[in-house]
């Protein structure tokens, strides 16, 4: 006699395989959730800013999170994240809304606020200096969800993961706008 469980399973039709893009964007959430949780182990060991805090704690908070997590991830690289095949399935990504009908309104608003060109470092401050760019809708619901710790942005054709809570560059795929 069959286990209930193993018996189950041979009256449910088979499993179609997984797509490579949906491998890929599963790869991808596995590496944002293992930064994730070194965020928040690091963010665990501050003290809290009491409500109603002043833009100086928070600050502070801000730049002590980014100071453990920087000294956790010495070695960070641009690609820890965005590994070469998931920069292409990003690349995938973007150029599906940038190609559509309103492909031509979504990258000008990409641009609109876009602040061009900066220098970014992995693992470095996002510069005090540079404004924050739209992402569009469009462009989100065609990338993996992310956690509330994150956040998608551009700089020029760059598409930068940021840490909104430590004010930091996790990842960065070069020719994001490319297509």
């Amino acid at each position: 006699m069959l286990p209930l469980a193993l018996a189950v399973l041979m009256l449910l039709p088979p499993q179609a395989p997984v797509s490579e893009d949906a491998r890929l964007a599963g790869e991808f959430l596995e590496r944002v959730a293992d930064y994730v949780a070194l965020h928040r182990r690091m963010d665990d060991r501050l003290v809290e800013v009491p409500q109603g805090g002043t833009p100086e704690q928070v600050l502070q908070h801000q730049r002590s999170l980014e100071v453990l997590i920087r000294g956790e991830r010495r070695t960070a690289r641009p690609g820890d994240l965005f590994t070469r095949e998931i920069r292409a399935y990003f690349r995938r990504q973007i150029a599906r809304a940038l190609t559509g009908p309103d492909g031509r309104a979504i990258r000008d608003q990409i641009m609109e606020e876009n602040p061009r060109t900066a220098r970014l470092f992995v693992n470095a401050r996002y510069p005090d200096s540079l404004p924050f760019s739209t992402t569009p809708s469009p462009v989100l619901l065609l990338l993996p969800s992310l956690p509330e710790e994150l956040e998608y942005r551009f700089v020029g054709d760059r598409l930068v993961l940021l840490d909104i809570h430590a004010g930091t560059v996790v990842d960065y795929i070069d020719d994001a706008l490319s297509s």
